[in-house]
C-alpha cells in the first residue's frame, strides 16, 4: 500500500482476497500456495467450518479502522474547509452581486458546506463497505461447512499475486 493510502486508511493490510474451500486439506495446499508467493503466514487467516472466531480472522485489524475513521474524518474534513474558503473567496471578488454584499455570510455557507460534503466523502471511505463482500462470502462458507482462506494484502501487487495463488474463482476487494 502506498504511503498516501495508509495515511489516509490507517490500516496496514487494507486489500482483501477471499477464498472457499471444501475440505482442510485444499485450504492448506491454498495457504502453501500463498506462502510459496511471498505472502507471509501472518497475512492469512483460515477459516473453519462454524469458527467462532470468524469476525476477528477477517477484519483483524479494528484499531486500524477506528484510526481510519478518525484520519480521514479530521483530514477530509480540512481540506473541505479550505476548498470552501477558497470558492467563498472567488465568489466574493469575482462572483455575482449577492457574494460580494454578504462576504461574511458567503464564506460561512460554502466553508460549512464544502466541510460537511468532504466528511460524508470521509464517512464513505472509512467505513470501507468493499470488507463486507468478503465478510459475507466467508459467513456464508463457514455456515455451509467450507473452509475460506482470507489473504490480507498490504499493497495491490501483492493481491494480484495472492490471486494467482488462490485460482480465477476468487473475491477481491
Amino acid at each position: 500500500m502506498s504511503e498516501h493510502d495508509r495515511s489516509v486508511l490507517g490500516e496496514e493490510y487494507s486489500h482483501k482476497i477471499s477464498e472457499e474451500f471444501d475440505s482442510q486439506d485444499a485450504a492448506e495446499r491454498c495457504l502453501e500456495s500463498l506462502e510459496s508467493l511471498g505472502v507471509s503466514r501472518e497475512q492469512v487467516q483460515v477459516i473453519q467450518p462454524n469458527d467462532p472466531g470468524m469476525e476477528r480472522k477477517v477484519e483483524p485489524e479494528t484499531q486500524g479502522i477506528a484510526r481510519s475513521l478518525v484520519q480521514a474524518h479530521v483530514r477530509f474534513g480540512l481540506v473541505g474547509l479550505v476548498i470552501g474558503l477558497v470558492v467563498a473567496a472567488l465568489m466574493v471578488t469575482l462572483g455575482p452581486e449577492l457574494t460580494r454584499s454578504s462576504p461574511v455570510l458567503t464564506f460561512i455557507a460554502l466553508g460549512f458546506l464544502f466541510s460537511v460534503l468532504a466528511l460524508l466523502i470521509a464517512g464513505a471511505v472509512s467505513l470501507r463497505p468493499d470488507h463486507d463482500i468478503v465478510i459475507e462470502k466467508a459467513r456464508m462458507a463457514k455456515d455451509d461447512g467450507r473452509w475460506t482462506v482470507v489473504a490480507h494484502c498490504d499493497s495491490i501487487e501483492q493481491q494480484k499475486l495472492a490471486k494467482t495463488a488462490m485460482g480465477n474463482s476468487v473475491q477481491t476487494l
